[in-house]
């Protein structure tokens, strides 16, 4: 209740919160840094009531959140606030009514040229068995709000030399995914992953919204430049990064 009272509150104010004007008066700074810090504090609570779901009106709270971005984050050059490591927090891994889920938060490694992303994964029913998640790729700039991430193959690997539903959860990733693993050990399985694009929909010292796509954006680049709204929010291709406190 008290999470679904914060998330209505800031809502409310948020979609009237004020853009960045050229020359912001000291009043309107100390009310967006207000309601910047009350947004974020409702994104966090309503990401761990919700074992890192997102509502409609979490994702509400990113689209209010990204139409008054007051960072305007440049890829190319703001390298101190999208590098570093970040816990992520959504459950950007559980597909909607998928076999399989993410266990716990995944933890991921940035450097301005690539990208680490480790987490763990089981069965939505039955075995607890998990079976450890990799991706690994490089990171390129490619317009003023995205990143490019070609992937290396995204690996699962079982605890030890195998686990005994080990199998039958590979499968399950593969159908929620619709990527094609293969085995390369009794106890590792790879597929090969398309070059992902991540616009950054939000930026700043503590918490990173991207939203991933098999699509690049970047021919928007110019009415993105204007301020213009260029990303309608996606909770199933949300990820919520947030530095460790």
């Amino acid at each position: 209740l008290r999470v679904a009272m914060i998330l209505t509150l800031t809502l409310a104010t948020g979609f009237a919160a004020p853009r960045r004007a050229t020359s912001p008066r000291a009043s309107e700074i100390a009310v967006d840094v207000a309601w910047f810090r009350s947004a974020k504090a409702a994104l966090r609570a309503a990401l761990a009531a919700e074992a890192g779901v997102l509502s409609a009106d979490a994702a509400a709270l990113v689209t209010a959140l990204s139409s008054v971005n007051p960072t305007r984050p440049d890829p190319s050059v703001d390298y101190d606030l999208w590098s570093g490591t970040f816990s992520l927090e959504s459950a950007s891994l559980t597909p909607p009514g998928g076999g399989v889920v993410q266990s716990g938060a995944a933890e991921v490694e940035v450097t301005p040229d690539s990208l680490h992303l480790s987490a763990a994964v089981r069965s939505a029913v039955g075995s607890e068995d998990e079976l450890s998640l990799s991706l690994r790729g490089s990171l390129s700039a490619t317009c003023c709000d995205e990143l490019e991430l070609r992937c290396e193959p995204l690996a699962l690997e079982a605890a030890g030399e195998s686990c005994a539903e080990g199998e039958a959860l590979v499968d399950a990733v593969a159908a929620a995914t619709g990527l094609s693993f293969r085995a390369v050990s009794e106890a590792r399985w790879e597929a090969d992953v398309p070059t992902l694009y991540l616009a950054q929909l939000f930026l700043d010292q503590e918490l990173h919204v991207l939203q991933w796509s098999a699509d690049s954006t970047a021919a928007g680049g110019e009415a993105r430049e204007m301020g213009e709204a260029s990303h309608a929010v996606d909770p199933a291709r949300l990820l919520v990064l947030l530095r460790p406190r």
